[in-house]
């Protein structure tokens, strides 16, 4: 434009200087004209507004866009259309995202509150399934205690059954032996006492001392020497052939005695015997029905124990389940919340964005309808021609 300027006014003063120095003084004021006008244009507030615009992405385009339809000397209409259709666009879009976001909001709520319950009912799993198997194991220990005391009163009646045997057999083989030996004296003194009633017999016919006399009692008293040595009868035997005939008598009365005390002592011993057998017979039976009892009270708690360890293990799969149900809907509540998040986070940003471009479509179009003078200034500036 200088340029041009320069050599009209060349022209001028070689031709009529008269006339070029009008012209060039409309050239001038033509061109200070336009210059206040452009920059009247630039301070108006739309300008700033377009520079803005600019700056964004589709507000670049639409700008582009109607440089093109200014440059081709086309009617904006085409461009306003546009922008209704953009504009018409970007709000569908909008209120379809609205109601994608009511309805994922809805879901994310209710696959929320589906985790927070799964949460909630597995931690009420864990404690009631915990309190129960605590429980459980305490009864375990009661019944292992309770068993292992039964087993121990078991082995001490045992042990009272075996060593109250023991004792019998010895009183039962000491009693044996002793009414054997009385039993062997009352068979000696049965043997002996009728020879020395025949020796006493002799004695009260004949005279002491005579032959006849001494001869049966030496006779009687060879007899009883032949029964043998190891006879209790053999010290009678050596005793009574020290003895005066007169004085057998009173040995025989004597004997008697000692024969019917030790029957007596045997009746004695075998009524002893039999009483002792029937108090250790009651004492057996006693302890084999203590034993008896406690075997199956000892079952029974077997049976419990086994049968409140089965109750306790399931409790401890509750657990176990509960703990995995509890670490799957904790981990599926986190996964979900940040995907609603996300979600959430995108939708604003889309909103966002989705209301500056409407935004943006909105003063374009008032300032096409205002300001197209501001428009093509600012097309003209940005050669967006």
């Amino acid at each position: 434009m200088k340029i041009l300027v320069t050599l009209v006014i060349a022209l001028c003063l070689f031709t009529h200087p008269i006339v070029c120095k009008k012209h060039y003084n409309e050239e001038e004021h033509s061109a200070f004209e336009k210059s206040h006008k452009k920059l009247s244009l630039q301070d108006d507030p739309s300008y700033s507004k377009l520079e803005e615009i600019q700056d964004h992405p589709l507000g670049s385009k639409i700008l582009q866009t109607i440089a093109l339809q200014l440059r081709g000397n086309e009617s904006l209409s085409a461009v306003s259309k546009l922008l209704n259709d953009l504009k018409g666009d970007l709000e569908g879009k909008q209120i379809d995202a609205d109601n994608e976001r009511a309805q994922i909001g809805s879901q994310c709520k209710k696959d929320l509150q589906n985790y927070s319950q799964r949460i909630s009912l597995s931690i009420n799993e864990i404690k009631d399934a915990e309190f129960k198997a605590k429980r459980l194991n305490e009864a375990i220990a009661v019944y292992q205690a309770e068993i292992n005391e039964k087993a121990r009163q078991i082995q001490v009646f045992q042990a009272k059954d075996d060593t109250l045997r023991d004792i019998r057999r010895q009183d039962n083989l000491d009693f044996s032996t002793r009414t054997t030996q009385m039993k062997e004296m009352v068979q000696a003194f049965e043997v002996i006492l009728p020879k020395l009633h025949q020796v006493w017999d002799v004695a009260a016919q004949h005279k002491a001392g005579s032959f006849i006399e001494e001869e049966a009692i030496n006779e009687a008293l060879v007899q009883l020497a032949k029964i043998g040595e190891e006879n209790p009868i053999t010290a009678m035997v050596a005793l009574t052939s020290t003895l005066e005939p007169t004085a057998v008598q009173t040995l025989i009365e004597k004997m008697e005695a000692i024969r019917d005390s030790i029957k007596e002592s045997i009746k004695a011993e075998e009524d002893a015997e039999a009483k002792n057998a029937r108090d250790t017979d009651t004492i057996l039976a006693a302890i084999f029905n203590a034993i008896e009892s406690l075997t199956r009270e000892k079952s029974s708690d077997q049976e419990a124990l086994q049968e409140t360890i089965r109750n306790r293990d399931i409790q401890d799969k509750r657990s176990r389940d509960a703990h995995a149900e509890f670490n799957a809907a904790k981990n599926g509540n986190q996964q979900r919340n940040q995907q609603c998040q996300e979600y959430e986070l995108q939708y604003q940003q889309n909103t966002i964005e989705r209301d500056k471009q409407i935004a943006i479509i909105r003063d374009v179009q008032n300032i096409i309808a205002t300001k197209i003078e501001v428009v093509t200034c600012f097309v003209e500036e940005n050669n967006l021609f």
